[in-house]
């Protein structure tokens, strides 16, 4: 309605205007039509696998980056004809397009084939660190010490609020519920992640009771695990005292602190595992020691109850054996005083022989003789020469006929002694020990079979010079001794 007076206003034009959706397709075409093949280079990040297929990860440098995606059927190709497959850290050249996506009005790159391009920043630090600590022993396997087979307590380093907690602690409580566990809440990502787990490393070390160290966390790019890449994290795990598990990321995933523990699992879960047997599994084990060694005693019972009765049967069958050896030594112990008593009493006899010789002999006789001359002689110097003569002249005779007679004697004599010498030595032992023969003796016993002795046993040989002491170290009874042994 236009009232009088009143002058009438222009209407204003609406401007020209497109909507997103039209926008967005402008954009899709330009930039797909302008980028159909391009070749990026850049380093590769938060790579990770769909379940549907697809590979999505990020390309960057310094100042930028771009999200990427390889389709499932572009991948599978790429690795059933060994294509370049790369991983967290790699710098690479991908060949690709860009494609808009229009319900978000973001972009990404659509790669089709990878080429590698060198080491990016990280994985250069990474692998300088590792040639570093190699160098040093650190990864040497020969340093890595076995786990415990049943630990007191069990140590884990991760976060409090992670799935590695839950997965560590629900594996253990299931498998051995009677071991406690000891956790240091840790940041496991970001700036002064590495000193926390470390410090979390050395306050679990010195606990009284934990003998084993699980360290862990989930997976994550490599940016997200770098914290277990840093060398003070690398050096805490090789200084502890006690043995370490490492178990972070996934299976793919490898960092420092796997190449330094003691054990790498390729999940917290795997960790646990290996951290503690089944309580189970123990029980039924010692239950079959029991069992066993049950069996084992009762048949080694068995055994000496055998040998037992065995030996009780033997004794009494040797009661009767033993009473004639006792009685055979006694008499050989009689025989041998008696031997030794007439050897004695032929001695003596002997020396009285050898007396009575000498008393007879000749040369003793003229000795008395001339005695008794020189004392005639002296008593005859008084009654005249001629009486000194006849009674010279008859000592004379009778010197030589005592000389005739007495040589007779000596040898009739001689004769005799030489007999009853030869009679003395067929009864003395001393022949039988002259002619190489010993007598043996264990203590005051005579030995007369090889089972009167045992081996080890000392035993005394009486020779026909001197005796000999010595050990028995085999002894072959024949067959009449192991008779009597019997």
């Amino acid at each position: 309605m236009i009232h009088r007076g009143m002058r009438p206003q222009p209407t204003r034009r609406r401007p020209p205007a497109v909507s997103v959706r039209a926008l967005t397709q402008q954009i899709k075409g330009t930039l797909e039509r302008q980028f159909q093949r391009i070749w990026v280079e850049g380093e590769m990040a938060q790579v990770k696998v769909h379940q549907s297929g697809n590979l999505y990860f990020t390309l960057k440098d310094a100042d930028a980056r771009i999200d990427g995606v390889v389709w499932r059927s572009t991948a599978e190709r790429i690795q059933m004809f060994g294509g370049y497959q790369p991983l967290d850290g790699h710098r690479v050249l991908a060949l690709g397009a860009l494609s808009v996506y229009a319900p978000r009005g973001a972009y990404s790159l659509i790669v089709e084939r990878f080429l590698p391009a060198g080491t990016g920043d990280l994985q250069a630090a990474f692998e300088q660190l590792k040639r570093r600590l190699a160098a040093e022993g650190l990864t040497d396997p020969r340093r890595k010490r076995a786990l415990p087979t049943l630990p007191r307590a069990v140590g884990v380093v991760t976060s409090p609020s992670g799935a590695a907690r839950h997965d560590i602690q629900s594996v253990l409580h299931r498998r051995a519920p009677q071991i406690p566990i000891v956790l240091y809440p840790a940041q496991v990502q970001g700036e002064g992640a590495a000193a926390d787990v470390a410090a979390g490393i050395a306050t679990l070390a010195a606990h009284p009771q934990v003998e084993v160290i699980i360290v862990g966390r989930g997976g994550g790019s490599l940016e997200d695990l770098w914290a277990f890449n840093e060398e003070p994290l690398a050096r805490a795990i090789a200084g502890c005292p006690v043995p370490v598990i490492s178990a972070v990321g996934h299976e793919t995933d490898t960092t420092i602190a796997d190449l330094v523990a003691d054990a790498r699992a390729a999940t917290p879960s795997e960790a646990a595992e290996m951290a503690v047997p089944i309580r189970s599994d123990l029980l039924y084990a010692l239950d079959g020691i029991a069992e066993r060694l049950g069996r084992a005693l009762g048949r080694a019972l068995e055994r000496r109850q055998m040998r037992l009765a065995a030996g009780r049967q033997r004794l009494r069958a040797g009661v009767r054996t033993d009473g004639h050896r006792r009685r055979l030594e006694r008499l050989a112990e009689r025989l041998d005083r008696a031997m030794r008593q007439r050897l004695d009493v032929h001695q003596a006899r002997l020396r009285r022989h050898e007396q009575a010789v000498r008393e007879l002999h000749p040369m003793t006789r003229l000795t008395h003789a001339r005695r008794r001359l020189d004392a005639v002689t002296l008593k005859l110097a008084t009654h005249g020469a001629a009486r000194v003569a006849r009674k010279r002249a008859r000592v004379d005779a009778l010197g030589d006929r005592l000389t005739r007679v007495g040589g007779a004697a000596t040898a009739e004599k001689r004769a005799a002694l030489r007999l009853l010498s030869a009679r003395l030595e067929a009864l003395s032992p001393l022949a039988s020990l002259g002619r190489g023969f010993g007598i043996v003796r264990r203590g005051a016993r005579v030995v007369r079979a090889a089972g009167d002795v045992a081996v080890g046993e000392p035993i005394e040989i009486l020779l026909h010079r001197g005796r000999l002491e010595a050990t028995v170290t085999a002894a072959h009874p024949d067959n009449d001794d192991d008779e009597e042994h019997r």
